[in-house]
């Protein structure tokens, strides 16, 4: 009997200091760029006017426009630039004295970015398109992209964009990525030290019922798929880049768990860059840490990990830091560990961020209704002692808001870099639900509410 059980056990020592082997190490797994949205659900990027020169929060862009000719004589015209690689733009017109010196640190502060030389060109490249609108001679919307980025319109051809509704005040992302005319637009960017020339996808969505500034939308419908064999069976990931980017270097994966061909993913809803994909089954099951899209060659970066490791994570199935910091209004400590056992509605979010503040309302709502020995809501919010202030003195929000400042650094601590992020604890303080809100918090809630009470 001993010796049956000796040998049962080898075998297995000697795989698991194999796998303690190969933790830590990186795999380089090369990816494939599939056209469209596949199986994600749609997702769009608001064209913004330039700035100009009476608006002094973007005064510091307007070195930045180039001069674009061949503009039709429409109503109206509004012209717009659209960013194809942000890091570039910013990275080659520091380099061209465009952007002074200070708007430079404060951007990589800001977007937490490190510029990487051996990815950039002090060479201005073709990192945006334009696009101009107004109203025709015949007194429709129309639209002209500068496709082959040129900065001139007289060899582009004038559309009149395919439109998008507001359906009880929300658009159905869904059917506003069934598209039928796309753009080829012509960028420039670095790949393996080498300039690269190439064209992408573009659509344009036209929302008459919005609001004025949010009327045109545009999204690059494509994404990646990546394939690797690992201790002898392959693994599918997906990879999206939101498509409101050329590059995938901020990208979120998602694994063959994740896929259901009868539902479309949520864009948010992957795992972001430095979190823990899981592949394989109960006997085989393996972790990997994304490490995010080399820029520099274009390939998935994932780093073993061990299979049974357990971190403090905003992702789902992971605890949250704990933290302790001051309640805004009250100053009275707020610590995480004050909530165990009940659920957690934490909300991050700004005065200055508009989809934070458009959804404090429905917030309010889904609160009143809200078993309060059940669910705790928590607000963290990014901004200014003084804006703050003056938005709770005239909103008032009846949950905890906490100001993430230079003492708590809850923001910095978190690496929250969207906004309004949300996450939703359960009783034992790990993440259940992520970017969770409107009517899908509103029926999460209301069924922990009938509940029992904890």
């Amino acid at each position: 009997m001993n010796k049956i059980l000796l040998f049962l056990i080898v075998p297995v020592l000697l795989c698991c200091k194999k796998a303690r082997e190969e933790v830590g190490s990186v795999i380089e797994v090369p990816i494939e760029i599939e056209d469209g949205f596949g199986p994600f659900s749609a997702n769009f990027s608001i064209f913004n006017a330039e700035y100009t020169a009476d608006n002094a929060d973007g005064a510091g862009w307007i070195p930045t426009y180039r001069p674009v000719r061949g503009v039709p004589k429409w109503e109206g015209v509004v012209k717009s630039m659209i960013w194809l690689d942000g890091y570039q733009l910013v990275y080659q017109n520091f380099h061209e004295g465009k952007i002074g010196k200070e708007m430079y640190e404060q951007l990589q502060k800001s977007w937490d970015w490190v510029p990487d030389e051996t990815v950039l060109s002090k060479k201005p490249l073709k990192c945006f398109v334009y696009t101009v609108r107004g109203r025709d001679e015949t007194g429709k919307i129309a639209v002209m992209v500068d496709t082959n980025n040129n900065l001139d319109f007289s060899d582009e051809t004038a559309f009149y964009p395919e439109r998008i509704y507001l359906k009880e005040g929300k658009y159905d992302w869904d059917s506003a990525g069934v598209y039928k005319k796309v753009f080829m637009v012509q960028r420039e960017h670095v790949l393996r030290g080498e300039v690269v020339k190439d064209s992408i996808l573009m659509i344009i969505k036209y929302a008459p019922d919005d609001e004025e500034w949010k009327r045109f939308w545009y999204a690059f419908p494509r994404y990646e798929k990546a394939r690797f064999d690992w201790k002898g069976k392959e693994h599918e990931i997906v990879v999206n880049n939101f498509f409101t980017n050329a590059g995938f270097e901020e990208s979120n994966i998602f694994v063959e768990k994740d896929l259901d061909s009868k539902k479309r993913l949520a864009v948010m809803d992957g795992v972001e860059k430095g979190e823990l994909i899981e592949v394989g089954g109960l006997l085989d099951k393996s972790k990997f840490r994304n490490l995010g899209v080399d820029p520099r060659t274009g390939s998935l970066l994932l780093q073993a990990e061990s299979a049974d490791l357990d971190e403090y994570s905003l992702q789902k199935g992971y605890a949250m830091r704990p933290f302790k910091a001051k309640d805004f209004k009250t100053g009275k400590d707020i610590a995480l560990a004050d909530f165990r056992g009940k659920y957690v509605f934490i909300d991050f979010w700004g005065t200055w961020c508009g989809p934070c503040v458009q959804q404090l309302p429905g917030l309010r709502e889904i609160y009143k209704e809200t078993n309060k020995n059940q669910v705790q809501f928590i607000g963290i919010v990014k901004d200014t002692e003084e804006r703050l202030d003056k938005y709770l003195t005239k909103n008032n929000l009846e949950w905890p808001q906490i100001l993430s400042d230079s003492v708590n650094k809850l923001i910095e601590t978190y690496k929250i870099t969207g906004y309004p992020t949300t996450i939703l604890l359960g009783p034992d303080g790990r993440v259940i639900d992520r970017n969770i809100h409107g009517e899908a918090l509103k029926t999460r809630l209301k069924a922990i509410s009938a509940g029992p009470v904890l």
